[in-house]
């Protein structure tokens, strides 16, 4: 009995016009708190939000009034449980949108693990069973990592250690191979590179990690630039590891962005990883482009600037895991090859034209060199055709219908250096005047060989640049920064030299320059 009287009142209340106030009141506050959301993320131009404004209020009084009306307050109830679950629906996407921008934006760090690796057999447990050790560590590079991670080593063990100096590091590993010590202290990074070496190949299954330390450094970075008025340029960054992304490793992509707002032009320059350059830290010394990476994202921006002579304003970096995880939010992708091949990381089959491809091919695709008599020219010039492939993508419905899974993936994968509020601008801009943008690529090009290199002890394959193909990047990007109107004849142009004058004409450099 006294459950039917509680159902009745239930009924009751359902039916009063008490409930349809409620509905109505609940409706107003999620449409504020909505309204609020869209104010701070600031992407929505005045001519947008006033509207908008207008329409969702206007919808709260009308659904008030019926709520009031002694006829009608039905229809007001249900007005205001559909504009319930239609505002409750905004605010997820508002809100979710601006909490990934919020955490993916404004990165101004860099991340070293320095791991104290022994044999697999080794019998010490734990640091304190280590604490007679001889530790090996690198004599300059990476100094300051290793040094801080010894400080660290003293102070868990209360007193000094023994430490015995390497030229590098394949010479510590040797040394610990060999048992000359106990233990060597040496970077992550630096890990890839070590394996490359057939004697190292199988390092991180012979070793484990006794201890981890993580040391973090501040980036300088520019949030003061007017990104929707002023031209900027950009690093685009695709790291070798899976994990966090701000972990200092290789950069296997390297690409340089000048976006300009005003002639809504991007130009994309593509440089291979293993250019042959000296790095900004390396005095002179030539080394491998990807291993600028090893020393910090700021370190790749100093040596991309060396070589183009431009001042890069902000990063944009990816790992491999962040790269797989968005095209599959996307639900894949359609990119366009310019040959049938088999890529070498994962035996993917590409056939010549457009591909539709998951996060797991996209990556076999942008990875494989080995299957192009163009080595890694052809490999930098479909690492562009997918990030073209990904923009088509993003502006398509799916954006939209796979969000949630969007978002997720790129928290935690990506970051950028721009600030939240100076994306915000750039979606503002947009959002404001409309249209399309013109997008060109060009890639720097260079020729095979085997050299000595800054990071390791033996020589390297790598890549000798082409001076006039950087000459020519040169051109492109001074005219991106003039506002003049790119076209794909004019590259063509320029690539083929029929454009002879110009910033950053070089016509008389060698195509082959080796900078000894």
């Amino acid at each position: 009995m006294s459950k039917g009287k509680k159902s009745n009142k239930f009924v009751d209340f359902l039916k009063s016009r008490l409930c349809a106030y409620i509905l109505s009141a609940i409706h107003i506050i999620l449409t504020l708190v909505l309204l609020g959301i869209v104010l701070y993320i600031n992407m929505l131009p005045v001519k947008f939000f006033i509207p908008i404004c207008f329409v969702l209020l206007a919808f709260c009084a009308v659904a008030f009034l019926f709520a009031y009306a002694k006829k009608i307050h039905i229809v007001g109830k249900v007005m205001s449980l559909i504009l319930i679950i239609v505002t409750s629906v905004g605010i997820y996407f508002a809100y979710t949108g601006s909490s990934t921008f919020e955490k993916v934006a404004g990165a101004n760090t860099k991340t070293d693990i320095v791991n104290v690796y022994v044999m697999k057999a080794d019998k010490a447990e734990d640091l304190t069973s280590a604490a007679d050790y001889t530790f090996g560590i690198m004599s300059v590079l990476d100094r300051e990592n290793t040094d801080k991670t010894i400080a660290t080593i003293k102070g868990k063990l209360g007193g000094p250690i023994n430490t015995k100096e390497y030229e590098g590091y394949v010479q510590l590993a040797q040394a610990l191979y060999d048992s000359e010590v106990d233990a060597i202290i040496l970077n992550s990074a630096y890990i890839a590179n070590l394996e490359e070496n057939e004697d190292f190949a199988s390092f991180s299954s012979l070793t484990r990690v006794l201890m981890q330390t993580t040391h973090e450094v501040q980036i300088e970075v520019d949030t003061n630039k007017d990104v929707d008025k002023q031209v900027f340029a950009m690093y685009l960054s695709g790291i070798d590891v899976e994990g966090k992304v701000s972990t200092t490793s290789r950069s296997d992509v390297n690409i340089i962005a000048i976006i300009n707002p005003e002639t809504r032009q991007v130009l994309l320059v593509n440089t291979p990883r293993d250019y042959w350059v000296p790095l900004s830290i390396s005095h002179g010394t030539e080394d491998k482009l990807t291993h600028a990476g090893i020393y910090g994202i700021d370190v790749s921006m100093d040596t991309l600037e060396m070589i183009y002579d431009v001042e890069l304003d902000y990063f944009f970096r990816i790992n491999f895991t962040g790269f797989k995880e968005v095209i599959d939010a996307l639900g894949g992708v359609n990119v366009y090859s310019e040959y049938s091949f088999t890529s070498h990381h994962g035996k993917y089959k590409f056939t010549k034209g457009y591909n539709k491809m998951n996060g797991k091919q996209a990556l076999g695709f942008v990875r494989e060199r080995y299957a192009f008599r163009d080595g890694d020219n052809q490999r930098g010039k479909n690492r562009m055709a997918v990030i073209q492939a990904i923009a088509d993508k993003a502006v398509s419905p799916a954006f939209l219908s796979n969000f949630s899974d969007l978002m997720k993936s790129i928290e935690g994968s990506f970051e950028t250096s721009m600030s939240s509020a100076q994306i915000s601008s750039l979606v503002r801009m947009q959002l404001d005047e409309g249209g399309s943008w013109d997008v060109f690529t060009y890639a720097a090009e260079g020729r095979s060989a085997m050299m000595p290199v800054y990071s390791m002890s033996t020589e390297q394959s790598v890549m000798i640049p082409n001076e006039k193909s950087i000459a020519r990047a040169k051109k492109l990007i001074n005219m991106v920064y003039d506002g003049k109107v790119l076209s794909e004849q004019i590259i063509e142009d320029i690539d083929n030299d029929k454009i002879t004058t110009g910033p950053g004409s070089n016509d008389s450099d060698s195509d082959d320059t080796s900078k000894n």
